[in-house]
């Protein structure tokens, strides 16, 4: 308790305490400072089981600071907090990828949890792709703050095609990995791109964009089937 006040004030007095424009920096910054020492005591007494102990309790607590403080409660994608005017270089990669890592390690610190971990780790990994991806897109037109109201037709568009995208890549994740939960995720991820086409850009979009909603659409859907059908090709072979 004590290092982390240290760290408050530190941090506070080095790059200011605004919440909005600090905030989401200073506690990715602990929840990193934690993994990596946690990560480091198993490294270098991965056969005592003090530094084991003390291991998994870092990486438990990195993952709870991550998942409580930073993606529920203060989330930049509804909470203002300021996440780096670059695209890609900015803070929403480590808000991202915090909590696999930490469970990884958590995982591999105490075996009797590496099962239940490994259940989750699939799911956590797609939410956590989907989630960066959908953030990226929305700092690309909005910059280092997510929260500014209004969607333009284009972001729009983007949404859709974005959706698409992931469920290609999904899609070929499964397939190369032989896992077929990413496969049903990219059947979900591809309904849902689907509903939305006809649902909301049929009507919401004009002209260009609403021809062009449906030819990503089509083009995307006789992929994924070539895919399939590559796929059960290969299978029956």
């Amino acid at each position: 308790v004590a290092a982390h006040g240290l760290y408050r004030h530190a941090f506070a007095a080095l790059l200011g305490s605004d919440f909005t424009v600090t905030g989401l920096a200073q506690r990715l910054t602990w929840a990193s400072l934690l993994l990596g020492l946690g990560w480091l005591l198993w490294q270098r007494g991965s056969e005592r089981p003090v530094a084991r102990t003390a291991s998994a309790l870092l990486a438990a607590a990195a993952a709870f600071h991550t998942l409580w403080y930073s993606l529920l409660l203060h989330n930049p994608l509804w909470t203002a907090q300021h996440v780096g005017a670059l695209p890609a270089l900015n803070l929403l990669a480590p808000l991202f990828v915090l909590l696999p890592l930490s469970l990884h390690l958590l995982g591999r610190t105490r075996e009797e949890l590496a099962g239940p971990i490994g259940k989750i780790m699939q799911p956590l990994l797609m939410i956590s792709v989907i989630g960066f991806a959908w953030a990226t897109l929305r700092q690309a037109f909005h910059g280092t703050l997510l929260v500014e109201p209004g969607v333009s037709d284009l972001e729009d568009i983007l949404r859709s095609i974005l959706g698409i995208a992931l469920a290609i890549g999904f899609l070929l994740w499964g397939i190369r990995r032989k896992r077929h939960d990413w496969r049903i995720a990219s059947l979900v991820l591809m309904l849902v791109a689907v509903a939305k086409v006809f649902l909301l850009d049929a009507s919401g979009l004009e002209g260009l964009l609403r021809i062009a909603s449906f030819v990503a659409l089509g083009f995307s859907l006789i992929g994924i089937g070539w895919l399939y059908s590559r796929q059960l090709r290969r299978s029956e072979s």
